[in-house]
């Protein structure tokens, strides 16, 4: 009578614990499934803004080699969208330039700090950008030409 008493306790532990894995399986396999569909999105939402950012950054390129832009507002531009990009080797390489340049330039005030210059100083800083933007160009224009090439999707 006790080893059925035994047996039957024995019996109902296994059984209860049988069902508690079975129910924190399911519980991992359902959050697996979370996280591969939160993955799923947010791969998808990278792909978009870098799809963004790689046309962005043809627009601005063009606007570059038809001397709509200045060679350091385009670089400005493309040097922070070229972060925004999921750049292969040979894009880093033209992104560089840009960024180079960006750098090079990022002393001069721009938007609302400009406009508070006297005009004395924005003569001297727009020729002085002006003589940094040369020693870039010939580099910005193959890049900017380059660029215009750029696949938009990955």
């Amino acid at each position: 009578m006790t080893n059925t008493i035994t047996l039957s306790a024995a019996t109902v532990i296994l059984l209860a614990l049988a069902a508690y894995s079975i129910y924190l399986a399911m519980q991992l396999r359902r959050q697996k499934q979370q996280q591969k569909a939160i993955a799923d999105s947010l791969n998808e939402g990278r792909a978009t803004r870098d799809e963004d950012a790689r046309q962005s950054i043809q627009i601005i390129a063009r606007a570059l080699v038809q001397k709509d832009l200045t060679e350091t507002e385009a670089a400005m531009r493309i040097g922070f969208l070229s972060q925004k990009v999921i750049a292969s080797e040979e894009e880093a390489k033209l992104f560089s330039v840009f960024q180079q340049l960006a750098e090079a330039t990022s002393h001069i005030p721009i938007l609302d700090d400009w406009v508070m210059l006297e005009r004395s100083e924005k003569r001297r800083l727009t020729a002085e950008r002006e003589s940094i933007e040369k020693n870039y160009s010939e580099f910005m224009q193959a890049s900017a030409k380059a660029l215009m090439s750029l696949s938009l999707t990955r």
